[in-house]
């Protein structure tokens, strides 16, 4: 249930626009790492007691993402599908049939979902 909270959460992401490294001439590929939420770092407990403690999303060359999220119960849950990039602004296109954005700057992917604030860093 949690791990498909979170995927609504990531389907209303807002995205916002920046230029700078990342923009039409720079690379968005990497591995990001999830370093917080809200401002807190992980281990994050949701309210139903649950805790996120890791999420990665990596962006490949070939406009392809995989986004893996990791939960104190054991559990995980892969979310992947195909991206496109241009001046800071990055939207997912999930196979589960859901799209939502995000902004990077330099080497930090941000995205706000459902009210939370991630922040992811590339490695």
């Amino acid at each position: 249930m949690m791990r498909r909270l979170v995927m609504l959460a990531l389907a209303g992401t807002l995205a916002a626009c920046s230029t700078d490294s990342t923009g039409p001439n720079g690379s968005v590929t990497g591995t990001y790492t999830l370093r917080t939420i809200d401002g807190r770092p992980l281990p994050y407990q949701f309210s139903s007691g649950l805790y996120l403690t890791s999420d990665q999303i990596i962006l490949r060359t070939d406009g392809s993402y995989e986004d893996v999220s990791r939960y104190s119960d054991g559990s995980s849950f892969v979310d992947e599908g195909d991206y496109t990039s241009y001046n800071g602004a990055v939207t997912f296109y999930s196979t589960s049939g859901d799209t939502y954005q995000g902004s990077i700057s330099r080497d930090v992917l941000t995205q706000v979902l459902n009210g939370y604030t991630q922040v992811f860093q590339r490695e």
